[in-house]
């Protein structure tokens, strides 16, 4: 039959809240430590005294209310003063009787708690350790405090300090992604190193890093440099920019299809074609352009040695073959 525990008109019963509990705690029992005054035992001759507090044993809490003395005998034993829960008794509305102290005892060595999986089974004997002692005929000797602690506030800082660290490294992966250390985001980014890619990759525009290049579709490159004349009365009277070929072009594979030179002036790229007899193509501003092995040379003529020195930019579209 399938019932409700945390439902209204429904009863939320001892076992289930002890599952909860046992659970949250990974199955760890213990004495509170800021509650009255923590249980401590202590002894007197052969009386035992448990002080007022409060305990959590698989899930279950049992208090302590006022303090409680237990007789130990004066028979020569190894003892162990227990809470023992037992799930087989059945309690009252008047009386608890599934909880209790007891001493349990051995002959020659400390005797072995009972400790069932009460949570499992909801019934069986467990037991908890508050201390251990050897009585004697005079009484008791050898006393040792074994209670367990569970200190919620050290818990909850425990659960925060996790939280904080957790969250703070999830922060610092949101900002390596937004910084485009470790991911680049659609919108763009910036890594560094050499990449293998197994199969194609398209793109509508690859540029290198210092922008000079641009492959469009894979057939058209725009190549772009800047070109400083001799200066005034040099006999030389030819500036040249030497520029590499983009990605995928070559010597045998592509051919010059435009060639523009930037006015500064009214910031605009200018072309102009003439043809010789030879059928040569020439760009703005005495630019002229070859393919050679290795470089695409651009050179600017000046028009005599008394022309000053000018720096100019220039722009050549390659077109694959």
């Amino acid at each position: 039959m399938l019932k409700g525990q945390v439902f209204s008109r429904q009863l939320f019963e001892s076992q289930i809240f002890a599952l909860f509990i046992n659970t949250f705690l990974n199955g760890e029992n213990g004495v509170s430590s800021n509650y009255k005054n923590a249980m401590q035992p202590t002894y007197s001759g052969s009386n035992v005294t448990i002080n007022s507090g409060a305990v959590c044993i698989q899930g279950r809490f049992l208090e302590e209310d006022t303090g409680y003395t237990v007789n130990a005998g004066t028979n020569p034993a190894y003892c162990k003063l227990v809470i023992e829960i037992n799930l087989d008794e059945q309690n009252t509305e008047s009386e608890f009787n599934q909880g209790s102290y007891k001493i349990i005892t051995g002959s020659s060595t400390y005797p072995t708690l009972t400790q069932t999986d009460i949570v499992k089974n909801n019934s069986g004997i467990y037991q908890y350790e508050l201390a251990r002692f050897r009585t004697t005929a005079s009484g008791i000797t050898d006393f040792q405090d074994m209670r367990t602690f569970l200190d919620f506030d050290s818990i909850y800082t425990y659960i925060k300090n996790n939280y904080e660290a957790v969250l703070e490294e999830l922060e610092q992966e949101l900002e390596n992604v937004k910084n485009g250390s470790d991911v680049l985001l659609k919108t763009g980014g910036t890594a560094t190193g050499d990449f293998i890619f197994e199969g194609n990759v398209s793109s509508n525009n690859f540029k290198n890093k210092n922008g000079s290049n641009a492959i469009y579709h894979d057939e058209f490159a725009v190549i772009t440099g800047q070109i400083t004349t001799p200066a005034e009365g040099d006999s030389n009277v030819t500036g040249e920019v030497k520029l590499n070929y983009p990605d995928g072009f070559t010597f045998e594979n592509c051919t010059i299809i435009s060639l523009m030179g930037l006015n500064s002036a009214k910031n605009t790229w200018t072309t102009a074609m003439g043809r010789t007899s030879s059928s040569i193509l020439f760009g703005t501003s005495e630019l002229c352009a070859s393919l050679k092995q290795d470089t695409i040379s651009i050179r600017k003529y000046k028009t005599s040695t008394d022309e000053p020195s000018s720096t100019i930019t220039v722009r050549a579209v390659l077109m694959k073959m």
